[in-house]
């Protein structure tokens, strides 16, 4: 009768706690995240959603991303403004969302006790909190690959044939958009067909005209259009100089940014037992909860471990030929992982006095860390080991006079400061007019300085705004009055002698 009461009183709550936790996760990322600077992936975004629906498709078609968060970035900037916080409120409303219907997922799968223990882990994941709030299409990806794992789901148990042919519809459009949002959402795609492939040979059913295969199809067929923008893409020439290879490093790394926010070069001896901890904690958590799941939970268990497993073994297997990205990268497949390790230690943290309950709630605690942690490093650039100040610097450039030439030391520095000196004239350092990629934008731009000690010369007052060493020279009549730094970026000031 107890148990009972309580069962009931978990559902009636279940919908409103999950509503709460979400919006505590997308509160806590937007806290953090307004303290950040726009950094160049940010800005660009801005850059390229602020021109026309055609101009974004093309813009985009040269760089190496295809174009639905752009567009819908413009279309949700033209309602509600161009402000850092409307900006960044469209990943967080994302990422609350991928909350809601990764916890609805996981009450479907294994009841509503296991979604209550498991949402925690979603909303204080380090990781999501920081592409929660980044003005990036990372979030958006994590909520249509929940969503889609969500109706592949739903259209499996049920029984109706015509329900069941509008819920594969539905997911094929859902894989689709994933595609047309980023091009490594083909992970959730293909952790699908592994795991249907996997229980149609265990069952010895068909796999060719099951409905599931013809939603697959479909949404290859859905994406087909873009698919020569991508074979372009793919040899344009623009992929950066911070990939990586998969190593075992990367995939502990996956780990401790996960948990701590912290790639696995940086951690120190309590960081490294903490991860230690972590990944054996979550592999005796797993063959327990396996051990005690019914046929159809352990499905379920497999299914979110591939979720993460699938893309960690491709992105291993690509990067044999081609380093790839994997922390921002595998951010829209890490709630899946993150839902795991709930599932898991809901099946043996019972009781808070047992082993494992005492385990299971250090993870909590572990993950307090790793948020605590992101509020300290913010949005810092790992790669290239600088922490954004974009806006900071952008702050001593202001007012921009008529008298004053702003001179970035070349394109990424300029479409770094453009969504803070938008109503500023940024002239910019390229030796060739010829620009890629995510420079493209800046191509045949009347801003464009090839020779400043020749070109500048006329000039009152010169900012010149860098990372690192300055390369350029100015004009001989030109003397430094001043050098600022503001994180990875520098200001000298020069003036007319």
């Amino acid at each position: 009768m107890v148990d009972r009461f309580r069962s009931r009183q978990l559902e009636r709550y279940f919908v409103p706690t999950l509503l709460l936790v979400a919006l505590g996760s997308v509160i806590i990322s937007l806290l953090i995240g307004l303290q950040q600077s726009v950094w160049f992936d940010e800005a660009y975004s801005v850059l390229i959603a602020k021109r026309s629906a055609l101009d974004i498709i093309h813009y985009v078609s040269l760089d190496a991303h295809p174009p639905f968060y752009y567009l819908l970035l413009k279309v949700w900037a033209s309602v509600f403004g161009w402000s850092e916080l409307a900006l960044r409120v469209l990943s967080a409303v994302a990422m609350g969302g991928a909350i809601v219907l990764g916890g609805l997922l996981v009450k479907r799968m294994f009841g509503v006790r296991a979604a209550l223990m498991a949402i925690p882990f979603v909303a204080l994941c380090p990781l999501l909190l920081r592409y929660g709030f980044e003005i990036r299409m990372y979030s958006l990806a994590s909520l249509i690959g929940i969503a889609a794992t969500y109706v592949l789901v739903i259209a499996r148990e049920t029984k109706t044939r015509s329900v069941e042919w509008k819920l594969y519809a539905l997911y094929a459009m859902l894989l689709a958009l994933g595609m047309y949002t980023h091009y490594f959402f083909v992970f959730v795609g293909v952790t699908h067909l592994v795991w249907l492939t996997w229980q149609a040979w265990r069952d010895k059913k068909p796999l060719l005209g099951t409905p599931w295969c013809i939603a697959l199809v479909g949404a290859g067929v859905l994406f087909l259009p873009w698919m020569p923008v991508l074979v372009s893409q793919l040899s344009n020439g623009t992929t950066t100089t911070v990939l990586q290879a998969m190593t075992v490093d990367t995939i502990v790394g996956i780990v401790s940014f996960a948990f701590l926010y912290q790639p696995a070069w940086l951690l120190d001896s309590y960081g490294t037992v903490i991860v230690l901890f972590v990944i054996a904690t979550v592999g005796l958590l797993s063959v327990r909860a396996f051990k005690k799941a019914s046929k159809k939970e352990r499905d379920y268990l497999c299914l979110l471990a591939l979720y993460l497993l699938i893309p960690v073994a491709l992105i291993a297997l690509g990067s044999l030929v081609r380093p790839l990205y994997t922390e921002r990268y595998v951010s829209h497949v890490m709630l899946g992982a993150m839902l795991l390790v709930g599932v898991v230690v809901s099946y043996s943290a019972k009781k808070l006095s047992s082993r494992t309950g005492l385990a299971s709630l250090l993870l909590y605690v572990v993950l307090l860390l790793g948020v605590a942690q992101l509020a300290v490093s913010g949005n810092t650039n790992y790669q290239r080991l600088q922490k954004p100040a974009a806006a900071q610097a952008a702050a001593q450039l202001k007012p921009c006079g008529h008298d004053t030439t702003i001179l970035a030391a070349d394109p990424y520095v300029a479409i770094e400061l453009s969504y803070y000196l938008s109503s500023c004239e940024i002239r910019f350092y390229s030796p060739t007019d010829n620009l890629k990629g995510g420079y493209a934008p800046l191509a045949n731009s009347a801003l464009r300085i090839a020779d400043p000690s020749t070109e500048l010369t006329h000039s009152t007052k010169i900012q010149y705004v860098y990372d690192g060493k300055p390369r350029l020279t100015m004009p001989t009549n030109m003397v430094q009055i001043g050098h600022d730094t503001h994180g990875e970026l520098a200001i000298d000031t020069f003036v007319a002698g």
